[in-house]
């Protein structure tokens, strides 16, 4: 899925809505790992754009990257929110607190590109993005806030990788940023969740 412009962090929350919700209606039949899993399958399928066959290297990174957003979501299906909330819908929320700072810093890179035909994002637009990107972090606490600075930190290692290789960041490197954020995000926040 290709999104661009400063209300792609709105499509992450979508399908951060939209997983968590498949997640907290599967965890009411079947075990959390399964519900996981379900939910991980409904964002690759929101998420993932093929453009051609894929390298070994890119599918191995792929795979370990879902490999440990799997483990990282299973051990933060036991997280408490900092407010009351009905069981199993802190992870629904965690889920669109990553998906979204992972498609704000999508736009971000985005806005980075120096390639001359990649659609320029000015500052306005970046602006708002990382506003409605950023701001389902603040609800999950001081381990949203943690994990929304890992994933940031990651994404500005993105895009200094980016110019310094004077590589274009376009198709699947996108979606490679997209992801490696997310799951920063939750590692993040799963380090950071067993000390609040």
């Amino acid at each position: 899925m290709r999104v661009t412009g400063q209300y792609a962090p709105l499509t992450g929350i979508l399908i951060g809505a939209l997983s968590g919700a498949i997640y907290w209606l599967a965890v009411q039949i079947w075990p959390s790992s399964v519900a996981v899993i379900l939910s991980m399958g409904a964002t690759v399928l929101l998420t993932t754009e093929f453009h051609g066959p894929a390298t070994r290297l890119d599918l191995l990174g792929r795979v370990l990257c879902l490999l440990i957003k799997y483990n990282a979501l299973m051990a933060l299906s036991a997280a408490k929110l900092p407010f009351v909330a009905p069981p199993n819908v802190a992870l629904a929320l965690i889920m669109i607190a990553g998906l979204a700072a992972s498609f704000a810093l999508l736009v971000a890179v985005m806005a980075t590109r120096a390639e001359k035909a990649a659609p320029k994002v000015g500052s306005g637009p970046l602006s708002l993005a990382l506003l409605i990107g950023f701001a389902p972090a603040a609800l999950l606490g001081i381990p949203g806030l943690i994990g929304l600075a890992i994933a940031l930190l990651v994404g500005l290692g993105f895009i200094a990788f980016f110019k310094y290789k004077k590589i274009s960041a376009g198709g699947d490197r996108l979606d490679a940023t997209q992801l490696v954020t997310e799951v920063c995000f939750y590692l993040g926040a799963l380090a950071t969740w067993k000390y609040v």
